[in-house]
């Protein structure tokens, strides 16, 4: 092939979850001799916008419709195989299986190679996860060996499994001044010591097991002070929030807890932490708020299960604890608040891991590896 690859990235929303990060930060560390992207979302939404005018790559909106429209489906994947088409597209690269349901279809058509990119734990449970499988790939991306296992039962088509996981981008900018500048941001003193989480507002993603925990530390150790960062997305569990706050003056914490809503800071935020938490009660299929925290010299936290020891070597790196446990949860906190070295150790190692294993570039490099052996073939 000569000149660049052209990948068409297919995305099923226009909103920033860990799949459309991942997604992004793709875009955004591509060799431009190697790959030129443009994107196509299933549903609009801010990141239009962003990436026609901050990210300045091609960008589509076709709408898809909900999985019982075959007819409106099939002029969704017709639609889709015209783009295409008239824009010379050499490689289709979805997410998520909504993505991959329609993204796949419309690549086949179009008689062009598809990778999909597993952010999740396929199970033929899941309708759209057992109708995407059964979509034909060149190639299966997977965010970790946890999720790698999980798509090895649904793969029919035996398309190859890559482990290629999540990266971050990492900030060359001095700790030091990442942390002052999140710290004024969540409007800390000096005496404060800072705990959060950092997650999109779900029941699956724990905040509830949290704020238990937190009310533990802040009785204990009243300098604390609690944030848990996020908002809903995709329309999922809109009450939550208000019964997440509910819990706190349940707890009688409400003072010492700020509920920033969405941010565009995210990595300030966790910078400004003294230690990030991931208090998720199902097994997560990687674990982006832990690489994210770790980029930014923040301790993390981790429950086990899933890719969680994927990322984190307990003690050495981060603090693992079990599921839906708020009293170890808790210790691990106080202990970590009482421990300034502790923390500072699994700070510099945290850091090191995110440079070495989770950086964006590395995993950039990795996918355009995938695209040079489809396109060889």
């Amino acid at each position: 092939m000569s000149g660049p690859m052209r990948v068409l990235y297919v995305s099923p929303n226009a909103a920033m979850g860990g799949a459309e990060r991942v997604t992004l930060d793709l875009i955004s560390h591509h060799d431009r001799r190697l790959v030129e992207p443009s994107i196509c979302f299933l549903h609009d939404g801010p990141l239009t916008n962003y990436c026609r005018e901050v990210l300045a790559v091609p960008t589509f909106v076709v709408e898809a419709p909900p999985l019982r429209r075959l007819l409106e489906r099939r002029r969704t994947v017709k639609e889709l195989a015209n783009l295409i088409r008239s824009s010379g597209v050499d490689l289709v690269h979805s997410a998520m299986a909504w993505g991959h349901l329609y993204g796949g279809a419309a690549a086949r058509s179009a008689r062009k190679p598809a990778v999909f990119f597993q952010h999740v734990g396929a199970s033929w449970r899941s309708t759209i996860e057992a109708a995407a499988s059964l979509v034909k790939a060149s190639a299966i991306i997977a965010n970790s060996e946890y999720t790698a296992r999980g798509q090895r039962k649904v793969n029919p088509r035996r398309a190859p499994i890559h482990v290629v996981h999540p990266g971050t981008s990492i900030s060359e900018e001095p700790l030091e001044q990442r942390r002052a500048r999140g710290r004024a941001a969540l409007g800390l003193e000096d005496g404060h010591f800072a705990v959060g989480i950092a997650a999109r507002l779900q029941r699956p993603k724990g905040q509830d097991v949290f704020l238990r925990a937190a009310a533990s530390l802040v009785h204990a150790r009243p300098h604390s002070r609690v944030f848990v960062i996020g908002a809903a997305l995709f329309g999922l569990d809109q009450e939550w929030e208000s019964e997440l706050k509910k819990l706190a003056a349940e707890l009688g914490i409400e003072r010492h807890v700020t509920f920033t809503g969405f941010r565009d800071d995210v990595p300030d935020l966790l910078a400004g932490l003294d230690v990030a938490v991931v208090s998720s009660v199902i097994p997560e299929s990687f674990g982006l708020g832990l690489i994210e925290a770790m980029a930014n010299g923040t301790p993390v936290i981790g429950t086990d299960g899933g890719a969680t020891r994927e990322i984190i070597e307990p003690a050495v790196n981060g603090l693992i604890v079990p599921p839906g446990d708020h009293e170890a949860l808790a210790t691990a906190l106080l202990a970590l608040c009482d421990d300034p070295e502790a923390r500072a150790a699994l700070a510099l190692a945290g850091e090191q891991t995110a440079r070495e294993r989770f950086d964006a570039e590395l995993m950039t490099r990795a996918v355009e590896e995938i695209y040079r052996g489809i396109a060889a073939r």
